[in-house]
């Protein structure tokens, strides 16, 4: 059924051309009016009046009614749509209209008037056509409506559902906005590598690639941090990267390995002052972006009136699980506990390390009851080797995460300076990537050759920012904030 209504199209374009008419001209409008724009001048319009003004738009053809002497389309533009009227003794050429098909892209001249039944319209008096579609639009009612279909053609699904140009033009706008604030607290923007010979910053299995040129293996960034902290090394004191980073992990709805993410280092601060500039951060965002500290999302209301409260990791994990985590202080102790309560969903056999087993005891139980926006802090030392321990409490590190709705949004802490300290960490690290931990950090001799030149104290932060466009777009799965989320290819029988 496809191929017939493109075999049909395909033969209007042919008529098209035997006009003497380019169906894909190259044309520069530079008068071209916005359609939203026109409705507001033209709202008080009296019923069949014509103004003497006339406008230019140009835009996709999303109807067509040829009534014969007469036809009625509507004009789609990014902002909005607008009837236009042709009127055969007005247009010399009035027949080519005939050719025309819903998907196709015109330019359009004409004075704006009321029709009989009092519609906003443009009364014709010039056209041409831009770009001549092939394939038909969904219909024009109901679109695109499986999942699938939506994900993998999104242009597709945003023509006939414009409202998702605004959930991505609010997007574009969270993204400006933090960097607004980010140069207007003196931070400068920087770019560090995205393929890497050693990958590290976060506990996350990579993406491999290879370099022909070179003949060396490489990997994806899955976090910008080693380079970053380097930059304060060398000389700078406050730098920030927004920008992609890659984990070769599962998919979910608030998991992708593609991921928007936004990191700061901030040297001669510490993770106390990190807390109130985040407050500040999401402060300034929400109200430029949202109106209001309170975001109602997926139909909760989640309120970010500042100071938000704050908890430790061991004192949220207690809760939860009556588990005292500095009493159960190895891995063998803490694993038999967990067995011993049995606690559901909490997969010990997968867990090599003592660090390993706190994050998943933390994450099947604790975190799925965070809902609206908490500081939890100072993490057990085994889980970030990156961070500084606490000086009153060396089994933790000075560190915190911004937790809401459940997900882990900002994570930061006093990053590690002393290089002797990292490289046994390192090491240990490496350990448990020779024994199958795929998400343990590898030795990056570079890393500590660069500390060992002297590092600055530094607070460092990173934000999920794919997951907070997620949550202040109101969309419920992460690839739906995503234009063009990764998929599967499809299959050739699908094709048609």
């Amino acid at each position: 059924m496809a191929t017939d209504y493109i075999d049909e199209r395909k033969k209007k374009l042919e008529k098209i051309k035997e006009l003497g008419i380019n169906p894909y001209p190259q044309v520069k409008l530079t008068n071209k009016s916005k359609i939203s724009q026109i409705i507001s001048d033209y709202s008080k319009i009296k019923k069949e009046e014509v103004s003497k003004k006339n406008e230019t738009i140009a835009g996709r053809l999303m109807s067509l009614r040829n009534l014969g002497k007469i036809a009625f389309g509507v004009i789609q533009d990014e902002f909005g749509k607008i009837q236009v009227v042709f009127q055969k003794d007005n247009l010399k050429d009035y027949s080519v209209i005939k050719l025309f098909d819903v998907g196709d892209f015109l330019m359009i001249k004409g004075n704006p008037m009321r029709t009989q039944k009092g519609e906003l319209s443009l009364k014709v008096s010039k056209f041409q056509l831009l770009s001549k579609s092939i394939r038909a639009l969904p219909e024009k009612f109901h679109g695109l409506k499986d999942e699938e279909t939506i994900l993998r053609m999104r242009e597709l699904d945003a023509i006939t559902n414009h409202e998702l140009l605004d959930k991505f033009r609010k997007k574009s706008l969270i993204v400006k906005t933090i960097r607004e604030f980010f140069d207007n607290n003196d931070f400068l923007e920087v770019q560090t590598p995205v393929l890497q010979t050693v990958y590290g910053g976060a506990s996350a299995e990579p993406f491999k690639t290879h370099h022909n040129s070179l003949d060396i293996d490489l990997f994806l960034r899955i976090a910008p941090e080693l380079h970053l902290k380097r930059m304060i090394v060398a000389g700078f004191e406050r730098v920030y990267e927004l920008g992609n980073k890659y984990r070769n992990e599962g998919m979910d709805k608030s998991h992708l390995q593609e991921i928007l993410d936004l990191e700061f280092y901030w040297a001669y601060q510490d993770y106390e002052g990190l807390m109130k500039f985040t407050e500040k951060l999401f402060t300034y965002i929400l109200k430029k972006v949202n109106g209001s500290l309170k975001v109602k999302y997926q139909e909760q209301i989640f309120d970010f009136t500042t100071p938000y409260p704050r908890i430790t990791f061991r004192e949220l994990v207690k809760k939860h699980t009556k588990i005292d985590i500095d009493k159960f202080d190895t891995f063998e102790k803490l694993k038999k506990e967990i067995i011993d309560r049995k606690i559901p969903d909490v997969d010990v056999k997968e867990c090599k390390h003592y660090g390993a087993l706190l994050d998943e005891l933390y994450k099947k139980t604790a975190r799925q009851k965070v809902i609206q926006p908490t500081f939890m802090t100072d993490y057990p030392v085994e889980m970030i080797p990156l961070a500084k321990r606490k000086e009153n409490e060396p089994s933790k590190i000075s560190s915190f995460q911004l937790l809401f709705n459940t997900w882990e949004v900002v994570k930061a802490y006093n990053e590690l300076n002393n290089p002797i300290d990292q490289k046994e960490r390192f090491i240990e690290q490496q350990k448990l990537l020779e024994l199958g931990d795929k998400e343990a950090h590898p030795l990056n001799e570079e890393y500590i050759e660069s500390m060992e030149y002297g590092m600055p104290p530094i607070a460092g932060w990173g934000l999920g920012l794919a997951r907070l466009c997620m949550f202040l777009m109101d969309e419920p799965n992460i690839r739906s904030s995503v234009f063009f989320p990764l998929m599967k290819p499809r299959n050739k029988d699908e094709e048609e």
